[in-house]
């Protein structure tokens, strides 16, 4: 099983996916091919060390970096290959628990549900790695969109049994303010604030 680095090498990391989807073309089956790779082999319990190297392309990287992570980010997503972090469905016993695969920020938006205690984000912690993610997707024409609609379209299926209702109704919060083209953090504040209301 892989682990973590007791000093991640975030920065070289993100180099190396930067390169991986510049040499191999956003546009190409061969970058999406790379981050499914990359995410297999880290595996569930690293899967956040990915979402860490994406923002870290997002705060350091130059614009066609960024972009060009982006574009391979909504190429996976438009044809159903999205990297993805997999996840007990919410309302399950641990031991056995049928598992379901999120994307970066619906897998995020989960973790920050204080599910039983604290939760595995703090607000602020979410904040930073979920405004992020939505950030580096903005720099692709229809990123944005394509992932707001995804999302609205998981916060409306309570069949799914991932998302609790209180996570749901924060995503769909989040969603519409995404799609309304307001700013990532902002987005992101009023899914805070949402989650926060519905755990009074």
């Amino acid at each position: 099983m892989a682990e973590l680095l007791a000093e991640p090498r975030w920065a070289q990391a993100a180099q190396a996916l930067v390169c991986g989807c510049v040499d191999l073309g956003p546009g190409q089956d061969g970058a999406v091919g790379l981050m499914e790779t990359v995410c297999t082999g880290l595996g569930d319990q690293l899967y956040p060390a990915f979402l860490r190297v994406l923002a870290e392309i997002n705060q350091h990287g130059e614009f066609a970096a960024r972009a060009a992570v982006a574009q391979t980010l909504a190429q996976a997503l438009s044809q159903g290959r999205l990297p993805s972090g997999s996840r007990a469905a919410w309302g399950t016993a641990a031991l056995g628990a049928r598992r379901r695969s999120l994307g970066p920020i619906e897998y995020l938006c989960l973790a920050a549900w204080p599910r039983q205690g604290a939760a595995e984000l703090t607000p602020a912690q979410f904040q930073t790695l979920a405004s992020a993610v939505m950030e580096l997707l903005d720099c692709a024409p229809d990123a944005r969109r394509l992932y707001a609609g995804h999302l609205a379209a998981v916060a409306d299926d309570p069949l799914d049994g991932t998302l609790p209702r209180e996570v749901r109704a924060a995503l769909r919060e989040l969603a519409e303010g995404w799609q309304g083209r307001a700013d990532a953090s902002v987005a992101c504040a009023a899914f805070v604030s949402r989650l926060q209301r519905s755990g009074r």
